[in-house]
């Protein structure tokens, strides 16, 4: 009878009026519903609006990012704002840390939140919208009979101006803005509806058409004030912006004051909340690890992370369970280099890992040592150099073979990913060639297979060196000084980086994480993939104005991974837009 009854309350009407709800800006058409969709354009709207990216945080100016490829440098520096788009949808990963934030609710029925909801849209289709109202009524009934009801309501509902208190109270943190007087009065009218509710259905009702509002979910961007040929965000706007480019989810209470209180006006005001954000590590440190797997091209489904598994009787120490150890190990390093003070150079060359009783093998540790939980650890044995991420077992049993090393993997991950090499894809006539003869290692195999002759010679000679240098680990990450093949293990190499940088002789893989770290290619693309991600845009030659500032930081040494974060809040385009044509 409750639920039939909650169900009356949803169908008055009142939340189709929820649905348009997206703001008082008089130069924008509302949202409508499916059909029209919550991503439908309003005159001022900007590009793709209602669109969204996997990306952990929204997007400074966009929606959230994920997964963009980083094709090379746009080159010269345009001044100017960059179109941005004016109204995009919460991501999944968003959706999933507001309801946690705001709700305290991480599951449903046992299931991730964001494990409930569809996969990423750029528009609200009508399956789509019908998965958002069942979650959100399973979110709103589960919070109203459980241990988590006051974060909603604090007060009986029966009382006096408690649900028009609890609309105003909650709907500043779900809208990240003040509620309009004709918006509240909306979610009143469920208090009056036929038939009838109680209290405490009522009060899940208007939870309930919070979870499917558009100002709840997606991120409207509708101040109408300009700054020169711009358009200025509001205060809320700002606010709004960096919380969900830092924490992926709404403002806190002190970050909602500072707008209310209009303290988000200029950029060191911005800078000054955006650095005591960043060090709210358990909400900065999982988009710190999300962009730099999109970096290192762990999200690019044309890559080989994770994905091959290898040769036991040729790796005994082999098991399928050090696939997700290695993963979340990544994870974590990259999160602890970046709070431990480090640049993009420690990315390259920090020998702090994390280890459990899966992966701990790999590094020479006994695996008896160590339970499921994974323990950072410092790998400094000089006979077992361990610098950087590349070093570490999961980018190295990734990019191997089943049951040997390939320094063609290893090798043009590196050339392409790290130094924007360009390499034309191989001619799938020669990918199933083998070479003839006795090799005592599987260096020398793959030099008579890609170096004896064209038309391989050409680019292998350009990217299988960089994979040389690493073969004093095996397939799963061991070090190994002697080939499986029965040869002694030659590291030593001329490698080639690329962009105008003469070649080097490099034996050590310390060597070559270090003439890496120091390549201004290298840091121009880490400079561009946080502002691609951070904004939701591709390049283009307004952003590149950006990324010259943070390349010349970069180049200049010890600019730290958290300086930087708190940069991309400084460039003009985090607080003011522009339109694009529809």
């Amino acid at each position: 009878m409750k639920e039939k009854r909650l169900r009356s309350l949803v169908a008055l009407g009142v939340l189709p009026w929820a649905l348009v709800a997206c703001g008082s800006a008089t130069n924008d058409k509302p949202v409508g519903p499916p059909g029209t969709g919550p991503g439908a354009a309003g005159s001022g709207a900007g590009t793709s609006v209602g669109t969204g990216g996997s990306g952990a945080g929204t997007s400074v100016g966009t929606a959230g990012t994920g997964s963009v490829d980083m094709p090379p440098p746009s080159g010269t520096c345009v001044p100017g704002i960059p179109v941005t788009t004016q109204i995009p949808m919460l991501v999944n990963r968003q959706y999933a840390s507001v309801v946690r934030d705001l709700l305290g609710v991480t599951d449903v029925g046992g299931a991730q939140v964001a494990d409930l909801l569809v996969g990423e849209a750029s528009q609200m289709t009508l399956p789509a919208w019908k998965v958002y109202q069942d979650v959100a009524a399973k979110i709103a009934a589960q919070v109203m009979g459980g241990a988590n009801k006051s974060k909603f309501i604090s007060c009986d509902p029966a009382a006096a101006d408690c649900l028009k208190t609890t609309v105003q109270t909650f709907g500043r943190k779900a809208f990240r803005r003040a509620l309009t007087d004709e918006e509240v009065a909306s979610f009143m009218t469920l208090n009056s509806a036929t038939p009838a509710g109680t209290p405490a259905q009522v009060a899940e009702a208007i939870l309930n058409a919070f979870l499917v509002s558009p100002s709840f979910l997606l991120i409207p961007e509708l101040n109408t004030e300009t700054e020169g040929t711009a358009i200025k965000l509001s205060q809320q706007e700002v606010a709004t912006r960096l919380s969900f480019l830092l924490w992926g989810s709404v403002p806190d209470d002190a970050l909602n004051k500072a707008a209310d209180d209009k303290l988000l006006s200029t950029k060191e005001q911005i800078l000054a909340q955006a650095t005591r954000m960043i060090q709210v590590r358990e909400k900065t440190g999982a988009f710190i690890s999300t962009f730099h797997d999109d970096w290192a091209q762990m999200n690019n489904s044309s890559a080989h992370w994770f994905k091959g598994k290898h040769d036991t009787t040729v790796y005994p120490d082999y098991k399928d369970a050090s696939l997700a150890a290695n993963q979340k190990e990544l994870d974590a390093f990259f999160e602890e280099v970046a709070y431990s003070g480090g640049s993009f150079k420690e990315l390259l060359t920090s020998n702090v890992a994390f280890v459990n009783k899966d992966n701990a093998v790999y590094y020479g540790l006994d695996p008896s040592k160590y339970s499921d939980a994974l323990t950072k650890v410092t790998l400094d044995s000089a006979t077992n150099p361990r610098p950087g991420f590349l070093t570490r077992a999961g980018f190295l049993s990734s990019y191997a073979g089943y049951g040997a090393t390939s320094p063609i993997l290893r090798g043009s991950y590196m050339a392409i990913w790290l130094l924007s090499i360009k390499i034309g894809a191989p001619d799938p006539a020669f990918t199933m060639k083998t070479a003839d003869g006795v090799f005592t290692t599987n260096r020398a195999y793959v030099e008579k297979l890609t170096q004896s002759d064209q038309p391989c010679k050409g680019c292998h000679e350009v990217f299988n060196p960089l994979g040389f240098v690493m073969e004093n680990y095996d397939g799963v990450g061991k070090w190994q000084t002697k080939d499986p093949r029965g040869g002694d293990i030659n590291t030593t190499a001329t490698v080639n980086f690329g962009n105008g940088v003469p070649a080097k002789e490099i034996s050590s893989p310390v060597d070559l994480m270090n003439a890496i770290a120091a390549s201004p290619m290298a840091q121009e693309l880490y400079a561009q993939a946080w502002v691609s991600f951070s904004t939701g845009r591709q390049p283009n030659g307004n952003d590149q104005c950006t990324v010259d500032t943070l390349k010349t930081k970069l180049a200049a040494g010890n600019y730290t991974i958290l300086s930087l974060l708190g940069d991309l809040t400084q460039a003009d385009s985090f607080r003011l837009r522009v339109r694009g044509s529809l």
